[in-house]
């Protein structure tokens, strides 16, 4: 009897397991209900995704690429693509294909100077939860290869352009490639990967103001802008606009005219070696301080990392309660079954406290950001890393502007990991970074952008072997702690109002590399945040400046100013900002001093994939009037031979022990090319610095 009624009951389970099954048929069988449409969609011929990055998949890493996407759909698509960015952003776009129809978009993505990620970079074709179409994309490191891009006007006015074109001075080669100007709308940003830009002066006219902005950033970055004319050079700022030598200094960049030499097609010869972003050297590991920006993020949000005293104390005191205090009074008062009753009710008081010592500590605080604008005439790069949580749970957002794009977090260079990977939406209006957290969880990004013009400008000149000059406050807030940084060092000239300007000096010798100059400059606070102009400083933010540019380039020195008045665009967040521009040293009387010369390592035998025992190139570039009849190299320890390049082949410099005499004619405006060989050891010593100098009467001349 009992067998059978379990049999009964069995039956009965799976005639409702069928009938239920039979009741949610419409909506899951095929051709029923709302997924018909998916199912029509899955009969139609998938979306081919055609994928392109970089230029022809050629890429500096540490600089962001544009990653061109194709989708060709036969049927309507509406979905999104989707790039996982080196493990440190994930990049997405929304996009509606029309049946039938083409459709082209552009994303700009971060990649990583440390690591080479061997996977490339993973496109997704992504339709709600289904990922429709996958492409991964090699990217190959530009390490002897030039990539320049030419913009219309210059494209038309030199017809067919070279794919390829292989270098006069025997230094690699040069990827060319017509640069369209949508690609320069994007920003400064997807304009890393060129080192150089082949241009009309019509072409730079015609730009849109944000579009001369990011190519003006751009140049201040490092980038050369080679000028087929010298017609109209309004569209450039005053200081940047070459002269009857030629060239001028542009930022780290240069402005060259090549007076036709563009349109006859000489792109072997106009084409000049070039380094990294990052390739003068620097301190310690490249980076100015070995400091986290996240910790700095979050003494200043006022987050901190949970005590245990609160979880400890209560359970200690429910042990001892439960332990001794409960059993001894209801021993004493011979009542033990209420234990049942006393024990489930202290449990219950001790979790409840628990649960709201928690909850009190995700009240605690508020977003923050700190900022690093790298400024130049008329606005500024800013990079931005933001601090952000979620008390209750939940996906957090921050909005910015358009041409904002996501960069590689920098915890991943202090050790802190990847983390929390956000998700970077763009647009044409603007960029929204979101990131999905649990209660109280914490998470940083860094993204990074156009903003307005720094309003803090500085002149620098030799003079008594010191690099003298003066900084101005020009913008509408006071800058706190102001510091100007030069070969021999630091002069701090505290806080300057609207307006106000001051002086300084700084040794033009310069210091060995690997000596940090920020907190030379600043006292960092390690413990608290700080409450006061007088301790605005972080080192945080500066340290990851230094893992992303050359913080002090040679041949120039850079002005710096604390403020928490300057709004990150309208973003919302409390921000702490350090502003900083550029000025070329200028020469000055007497023989040229090596502090005004800039100087760049473009070819290394420590490279990408070097073994450290080939020949070394260093490009130095001499200011614009300087006296250039008699220049000496001052050779490194090392070296077996030194040649310079005189515009057809690689010419000896007669050298007396360390001292090498520069062949007259070798300076082709401005510009000194030196190739380094090793002597029999194999081996040039990388911390010896190489030196371009006017001669002094201790040379002989």
């Amino acid at each position: 009897m009992t067998y059978r009624r379990q049999q009964r009951s069995k039956g009965a389970i799976v005639g409702a397991a069928c009938a239920f099954a039979i009741l949610l048929l419409p909506s899951s069988a095929p051709g029923f209900g709302a997924d018909s449409a998916d199912r029509a969609f899955a009969d139609e011929a998938a979306p081919v995704l055609t994928v392109d990055a970089g230029v022809r998949n050629w890429y500096d890493p540490g600089d962001h690429v544009v990653v061109t996407a194709t989708i060709e759909a036969e049927a309507l698509f509406s979905g999104s693509v989707e790039i996982t960015a080196f493990a440190s952003a994930l990049i997405s776009q929304r996009i509606d294909v029309a049946g039938g129809t083409t459709k082209t978009i552009r994303l700009v993505v971060p990649t990583n100077a440390q690591f080479i990620d061997d996977n490339g970079l993973s496109v997704q074709l992504v339709r709600g939860n289904d990922t429709v179409a996958t492409k991964t994309v090699k990217l190959k490191a530009a390490d002897q290869v030039e990539i320049v891009g030419v913009l219309p006007a210059m494209a038309t006015r030199a017809g067919k352009l070279p794919e390829q074109a292989k270098l006069a001075t025997d230094t690699g080669t040069a990827q060319v490639i017509a640069l369209p100007i949508e690609v320069v709308d994007l920003g400064s940003a997807a304009l890393e990967v060129y080192d150089s830009i082949a241009a009309t002066t019509s072409d730079v006219k015609s730009l849109q103001p944000a579009a001369r902005a990011a190519m003006l950033a751009w140049l201040n970055r490092g980038g050369r802008l080679l000028l087929d004319d010298a017609a109209d050079l309004s569209a450039l700022p005053i200081d940047w606009r070459p002269g009857p030598e030629g060239y001028a200094l542009a930022g780290r960049g240069e402005v060259r005219i090549l007076a036709g030499a563009i349109s006859e097609g000489e792109w072997s010869t106009i084409i000049e070696p070039s380094g990294g972003s990052s390739s003068e050297g620097g301190s310690f590991f490249g980076a100015e301080l070995i400091n986290s920006v996240q910790s700095d993020l979050a003494r200043r949000a006022g987050v901190k990392l949970p005590s245990m005293m609160p979880v400890i104390i209560p359970l200690l005191a429910y042990c001892v309660l439960v332990s001794l205090g409960l059993f001894v009074l209801l021993k004493l008062a011979r009542r033990m079954t209420l234990a049942w009753i006393a024990i489930p009710v202290l449990a219950a008081v001790t979790a409840t406290g628990i649960v709201i010592a928690g909850s009190g500590w995700r009240q605690v605080g508020d977003p923050a950001a700190s900022v690093f604008v790298d400024g130049f005439p008329g606005g500024g790069d800013a990079k931005l890393s933001m601090l952000t949580f979620s008390r209750e749970g939940g996906t957090a957002r921050v909005q910015f502007p358009a041409n904002w794009y996501g960069d590689i977090d920098p915890n991943v260079f202090f050790g802190g990991g990847a983390g929390l990977v956000p998700r970077v939406r763009t647009d044409g209006s603007g960029t929204e970074v979101s990131v999905r957290l649990d209660a109280g969880q914490v998470t940083t990004a860094t993204v990074t952008g156009p903003t307005a013009d720094v309003g803090l400008s500085v002149t620098a000149q030799i003079a008594d072997e010191k690099v003298v000059g003066v900084v101005t406050n020009t913008s509408p807030t006071t800058l706190y702690q102001v510091a100007v940084f030069g070969p021999g060092g630091v002069d701090t000239v505290g806080d300057l109002a609207p307006g106000d300007f001051a002086e300084y000096a700084i040794d033009a010798e310069a210091l060995p590399p690997g000596i940090s100059l920020g907190d030379r400059a600043w006292t960092f606070s390690l413990v608290e945040p700080a409450k006061s102009p007088e301790r605005l400083a972080e080192a945080g933010v500066w340290a990851m400046a230094s893992q992303a540019m050359v913080l002090y380039p040679s041949g120039m020195v850079r002005a710096a100013g604390w403020t928490d008045d300057r709004q990150a665009d309208g973003i919302g967040l409390a921000t702490r900002t350090v502003l900083t521009s550029l000025a070329p040293t200028q020469p000055g009387d007497g023989p040229l001093s090596a502090a005004a010369v800039r100087s760049q390592a473009v070819r290394s035998p420590f490279g990408q994939f070097g073994n450290g025992l080939g020949d070394q190139v260093e490009r130095f570039v001499v200011p614009v009037g300087a006296d250039t009849r008699t220049l000496v190299l001052e050779v490194p320890l090392g070296v077996g031979q030194a040649e310079v390049w005189s515009g057809s082949a690689w010419v000896k410099a007669p050298q007396v022990k360390r001292v090498a005499s520069v062949p007259a004619g070798s300076v082709r405006s401005g510009v000194v090319l030196v190739r380094l060989s090793p002597d029999v050891n194999g081996f040039i010593d990388p911390s010896q610095r190489i030196v371009l100098r006017g001669a002094t009467p201790k040379d002989g001349a």
